[in-house]
């Protein structure tokens, strides 16, 4: 089962509110206006609340994707690739793992994955570093590596 494709409409809905917001607000400085500078206000919140909304219904799906690998996933060993640092949530880094998976009786084969890893795990997760993976039953790409390592 390959991952879902994002839409880019949602992207686009915000960058058009966006313009739409920036238009009303330089329009309502040039005229004056305490009526159009309330209407950008009011488009402006109502663009941060959707993306707010898309962005925490994509975050749930990732979970939920993740939580049924590691579920329903095969357990196989991978060996760490590469690592690299992809920006960081509360000090600690995403980070980009391109894996070499060696499941039990094939041939091995690399897939990309990201995640969060833990300060404090760093040093388990570094290239050359064989890490246990959950592979997904129906889509052999679709990866989590065992929390054990990056928590």
């Amino acid at each position: 089962m390959a991952p879902p494709v994002k839409s880019p409409l949602p992207a686009m809905l915000v960058a058009v509110g966006s313009m739409g917001f920036w238009t009303l607000v330089i329009i309502a400085a040039v005229e004056e206006s305490d009526a159009l500078i309330g209407v950008a206000l009011g488009l402006g919140a109502a663009i941060a609340v959707f993306a707010i909304t898309v962005a925490v219904k994509r975050s749930r799906a990732r979970s939920r994707e993740r939580a049924r690998i590691l579920d329903q996933g095969t357990l196989a060993k991978a060996r760490i690739l590469s690592a690299k640092n992809n920006g960081a949530m509360n000090n600690d880094p995403y980070v980009d793992f391109l894996l070499e998976v060696q499941p039990e009786g094939g041939d091995p084969y690399e897939v990309s994955y990201r995640t969060l890893v833990s300060q404090m795990a760093i040093p388990r997760v570094q290239p050359e570093s064989v890490v246990d993976v959950y592979v997904d039953p129906t889509d052999r790409f679709a990866v989590v590596i065992d929390p054990k390592f990056t928590s």
